[in-house]
């Protein structure tokens, strides 16, 4: 039993170290970008709406 339990935490330690920061940095990334794509379609509805005050 105790072998098991030590294989458990280290594959668990395992995961934890080399799986986990993958997940946290492509989830950044992704965050990242989505907020640059958010902003960018803002700034670009603004300027439009400043260049064609008629359309609304």
């Amino acid at each position: 039993m105790p072998d098991q339990l030590k294989h458990v935490l280290a594959v668990i330690a395992h995961g934890m170290l080399t799986e986990l920061p993958a997940q946290l940095v492509t989830a950044a990334v992704v965050a990242a970008s989505a907020a640059l794509f958010r902003r960018v379609g803002r700034r670009r509805a603004r300027t439009h709406a400043e260049q064609n005050p008629e359309d609304d």
